[in-house]
């Protein structure tokens, strides 16, 4: 795919459906200053439904087939894209849990270097004990891990501060004449004069016995934010929140406000490759923040859409979606094909010229795939493709069109029946429907 100018992306913010693997191409490099994805997580839980698509049932699995060396290739393909993005003052973010964080950080760590790696972040997403109802023989998993990372030794980051605890207001219990609360705490190493200059401005404490403090006003408290996030909770416990999209792993916009903050000034492009429900484009844009949305998802990409409406946002293209058979059948080859793929969460084949028959793979078997853009895909077809899998080696393949004959039907069967070949048909209007199961062929 062609890179776009950078002019257009400075002008307006992009939301693009498809494979970050393919959509990045399209990204200038050394353009984005903060880049923030939250992937699938390698676990062995299984999101039944999503958006109510049956074709999502698959894109939004967590259990990866392949093992853990598949999933960080899986991974690591993509991240690599994005890492060639990367401004060399940019950065890095990437959400985890603790199926996979340490095998990540040490790919990573080879990637950006291990002297760019600048924090390992745990977030305590749930409160402990929250929905255990026997007696665990481990300690209850309650956060997430973020590994923050910079592209080079020079790179953006602004401190944050929150509010103090509960626990730390309860300190502030010293008060002055108007009422003003205040903690007081020890001098320590102060000089003499510099005592003497704070006692002056009204910043000294003097107890009954004649020992002198230092003031610290609660009115001008804050708490510096370290990395353990222990103050912002997911919404498993705000099940109530405004906020909420039917995302199951949707975060809290406080979240991405604090990266975002952080880690990117205003007018700066941040870039979410795996935007879901579009959080991270949500506190993007509130924080004046230029961005670039990436979901596989129709369906996610509609609900980023209206989400973005919702806060105001009229200043961003929406690319890839398509809602009918008429709009697949004007899009060029090249287009149609790209669409296809990505419908049924393929991997596009990396040879775009003489690829002998196969547009793309499978998900996670890798399995060949063909795309017709016609209408009725015929026996011919079906024999010259079977050929291909042949000579791949292959048992299983797919091909994907608007429709297909019965001798194409029969054909399929009779390949199944004779010599163990198994392809499947899938149409068109069966993947805008989302009502194809692409276990099928798993």
């Amino acid at each position: 795919m062609k890179q776009q100018s950078l002019l257009g992306m400075a002008e307006r913010n992009q939301l693009y459906c498809g494979d970050c693997l393919n959509v990045l191409d399209i990204i200038p490099n050394d353009s984005i200053d903060l880049i923030y994805i939250d992937p699938p997580f390698y676990s062995q839980r299984s999101y039944e439904m999503i958006w109510g698509e049956e074709a999502e049932r698959f894109a939004f699995e967590d259990r990866w087939q392949g093992g853990i060396n598949h999933y960080l290739n899986y991974l690591l393909t993509r991240i690599r894209k994005m890492y060639a993005k990367l401004k060399g003052t940019g950065s890095f973010y990437i959400h985890l849990d603790w199926h996979i964080s340490h095998y990540m950080k040490l790919e990573l760590d080879k990637l950006f270097g291990y002297h760019n790696f600048r924090n390992e972040i745990f977030w305590k997403r749930d409160a402990a004990g929250k929905g255990a109802k026997t007696i665990s023989r481990q300690w209850p998993r309650i956060a997430d891990t973020l590994l923050f990372y910079s592209k080079s030794d020079s790179w953006f980051f602004e401190q944050q501060f929150t509010a103090p605890t509960q626990l730390q207001i309860k300190e502030y219990h010293y008060r002055d004449p108007n009422g003003r609360q205040f903690k007081r705490t020890t001098l320590g190493d102060y000089t003499q004069k510099s005592i003497s200059e704070m006692e002056a401005k009204g910043l000294i404490y003097t107890s009954r016995t004649g020992k002198k403090y230092k003031k610290y006003y609660f009115d001008e408290a804050k708490v510096t934010v370290d990395s353990m996030w222990t103050d912002i909770f997911g919404f498993g416990v705000v099940t109530s929140s405004k906020e909420r999209t039917g995302y199951p792993t949707q975060k809290p916009v406080a979240l991405l406000e604090r990266i975002v903050s952080a880690s990117s000034r205003p007018g700066d492009l941040v870039l979410d490759a795996y935007c879901g429900c579009g959080t991270t484009l949500a506190a993007a844009q509130k924080l004046e923040r230029r961005w670039i949305g990436i979901d596989i998802s129709q369906s996610a990409i509609r609900v980023v859409e209206q989400r973005m409406q919702k806060l105001g946002a009229t200043n961003f293209d929406v690319h890839g979606l398509v809602g009918s058979l008429a709009e697949l059948r004007a899009l060029d080859p090249f287009e149609f094909q790209n669409w296809a793929i990505n419908a049924v969460y393929g991997q596009h084949s990396p040879r775009k010229i003489a690829d002998m028959g196969i547009d793309g793979f499978t998900f996670m078997e890798h399995h060949p795939i063909q795309v017709k853009q016609i209408d009725h895909v015929g026996r011919p077809v079906i024999d010259n493709f079977s050929g291909v899998l042949q000579r791949e080696k292959e048992k299983k393949g797919m091909v994907i069109a608007f429709g297909f004959t019965s001798g194409a039907v029969d054909e399929v069967a009779r390949l199944e029946r004779q010599d163990k070949i198994k392809i499947e048909l899938v149409s068109c209007a069966d993947l805008i429907a989302g009502n194809v199961s692409f276990r099928v062929i798993a």
